[in-house]
């Protein structure tokens, strides 16, 4: 469904935007590189040194990534929104200001079940575990399976519904 979402999007010249702190913000450049080079998809990741003091300064941490998402997403673009506690303040914010810009959002969480990322997105992946190593490695396979996927035209089939819980996707 993820993979489904990003190319039609992209069908529509729709971008793909990620974000994250930390590791995650690795997952999130890696990816943003790669669903670039890779897919020839449009994606971004807000993680630019000088933009995060920037916003952090200007108008506080929590904004780091609702700020940029405000100014550069689209009505149809794709967030994904990665977070191993799924609790960071500044992802919830992106992820409302995406929402509020009828942006589709994609989350990958771990930690507790019942994170409130995990209760925000579209497509939400979900890694049972307490490890940041973990998490972060997990969160990482899945947005490669997705462009892989979508790269070598052969996505896995399986029956993810066990991970995966989908609040109504639209996709526009």
């Amino acid at each position: 469904m993820a993979a489904a979402l990003v190319e039609k999007q992209n069908q529509q010249c729709r971008k793909v935007i990620f974000i994250g702190n930390g590791g995650s913000a690795a997952v999130a450049s890696h990816q943003a590189i790669d669903y670039w080079r890779n897919g020839n998809i449009p994606a971004i990741c807000f993680n630019d040194g000088a933009l995060v003091t920037c916003i952090s300064n200007d108008f506080g941490y929590e904004q780091v990534f609702s700020k940029p998402i405000s100014t550069f997403a689209q009505s149809g673009d794709v967030l994904f929104a990665i977070s191993s506690s799924g609790q960071s303040q500044n992802i919830l914010a992106g992820v409302y200001q995406a929402l509020k810009m009828n942006c589709h959002v994609i989350t990958l969480s771990a930690f507790q079940p019942n994170n409130p990322l995990r209760q925000l997105g579209h497509l939400n992946f979900y890694v049972p575990t307490m490890s940041y190593g973990f998490a972060e490695i997990m969160h990482l396979c899945i947005c490669h399976c997705i462009i892989d996927g979508l790269v070598e035209g052969a996505l896995p089939s399986a029956n993810v519904n066990n991970y995966l819980s989908l609040n109504e996707l639209k996709v526009s």
